[in-house]
């Protein structure tokens, strides 16, 4: 189970498997290559290893091309779902967990959905770009790092 990944396509949280893997084994070649190419590549590489329905090739195109580029730290659109994408970076300490449980309280008063995630792995942690934590990530751009926002501070930032 280790090996299999949950992503959003179109708006569906997907397993998939090998995920890692493919985006380990493609950064060194093709960090500095378009979207076009590295979602060609990935396709190729993820069919051998999952079923991927013609009808939704694209949507699984964008999402292995997001989750290549968030793994690089690179810029990458958000879900075509248009839904918020948040990750709460650190290793597990007190104050990562605060800064989650803030997100959580806030998204809940605003009445928001999103895609909210811890990032605690150590190699995940480095991909995201964040040196010092807890980080806040949203949409792929880390908007704090080394603090705990306040309440009003996140609320501003989802907003």
């Amino acid at each position: 189970m280790d090996d299999i990944k949950k992503i959003n396509v179109g708006g569906i949280s997907i397993g998939i498997k090998k995920l890692d893997q493919v985006i380990t084994d493609m950064k060194a070649e093709y960090a500095d290559r378009s979207d076009q190419e590295v979602a060609a590549e990935m396709l190729n590489r993820m069919e051998k290893r999952n079923y991927i329905p013609s009808s939704a090739r694209d949507e699984y195109s964008s999402a292995f091309v997001r989750e290549f580029r968030k793994t690089l730290g690179q810029p990458y659109k958000a879900g075509s779902d248009g839904g918020l994408e948040i990750r709460v970076v650190g290793p597990g300490c007190p104050r990562c967990d605060q800064l989650f449980g803030r997100v959580m309280k806030v998204l809940t008063e605003l009445g928001e959905e999103a895609d909210l995630v811890k990032i605690t792995e150590a190699n995940a942690i480095a991909a995201t770009g964040v040196l010092v934590t807890p980080g806040l990530i949203i949409n792929g751009k880390v908007v704090s790092t080394g603090k705990v926002p306040s309440e009003r501070e996140i609320r501003r930032l989802l907003q």
